[in-house]
């Protein structure tokens, strides 16, 4: 039995966290499986699209750290965030958007890898958190946090330690829906349908500048556009798209 699930069904991947006894929660046979599964789909031409869910009562509870001593839950902590076995699909330059569909506890590192992907749907059944200080350590995640609430929001999550739901975790910024649970990857591949409607490299052109970009001036992000845009406003693609909207079709797009 794998420890991820990994499906394509045309230019959609389903990627699955497939320990639900444990909650899907991360150990490093997990970590080996997902590093593999971000590469295929980085470099499968005929997949456009991903959805990251989970198997049983929830989507991931976390690292999991099991009878390890505080060393060792330091050590697998580092790696799957900072390691040579990272868990999340930017390390490996997957470029392509990814949907995180998560239900149940969202928590640790299940909290960053979701963070990880580029739209979030939640169930309404969704709890999120980072309880590392409840057993007195830091967690790794609070030098990413900032990239995606403000300071004192991300504190409160950090300090205070508590569990939001979907309905606060979405007032915050963090999800772009709340849906029924029994909805939810009904919902997940609707929008990845949608995605799929658009030109395909203007898509991943656009995530790779604007998360390439964060720390960057104004000349480097200038530059940055000009080398990824360039080749994409120059693309068959392009050409299809203005030949389509003049004709009042849908394009075909050939991802060239």
């Amino acid at each position: 039995m794998p420890l991820v699930k990994y499906g394509k069904a045309g230019k959609i991947a389903m990627i699955t966290l497939n320990r639900p006894e444990r909650l899907n929660a991360i150990d490093l046979g997990t970590t080996e499986e997902l590093n593999k599964i971000w590469i295929d789909f980085r470099d499968d031409d005929q997949l456009w699209v991903a959805i990251l869910n989970g198997e049983g009562r929830s989507f991931c509870a976390g690292a999991d750290v099991g009878k390890m001593d505080l060393g060792g839950i330091w050590n697998i902590r580092k790696s799957l965030i900072y390691g040579d076995k990272k868990i999340g699909p930017r390390n490996y330059g997957v470029w392509k958007p990814i949907i995180a569909a998560v239900h149940g506890h969202v928590l640790g590192a299940g909290f960053y890898l979701a963070l990880e992907c580029d739209l979030i749907i939640a169930a309404e059944d969704a709890e999120f958190g980072l309880p590392e200080p409840k057993i007195g350590i830091p967690t790794l995640f609070s030098s990413n946090l900032h990239n995606y609430l403000s300071p004192c929001l991300a504190m409160e999550l950090l300090l205070v330690a508590e569990r939001i739901n979907a309905k606060r975790a979405y007032k915050m910024g963090l999800l772009n829906q709340v849906v029924p649970t029994d909805l939810l990857l009904d919902s997940a591949k609707s929008m990845a349908e949608k995605i799929c409607q658009n030109g395909p490299l203007g898509v991943r052109a656009m995530k790779e500048v604007f998360h390439r970009s964060r720390e960057m001036d104004s000349t480097s992000k200038l530059a940055l556009l000009e080398q990824i845009f360039t080749p994409v406003m120059n693309s068959e693609d392009a050409a299809e798209g203005k030949r389509a909207f003049q004709e009042k079709r849908k394009p075909q797009w050939k991802c060239k």
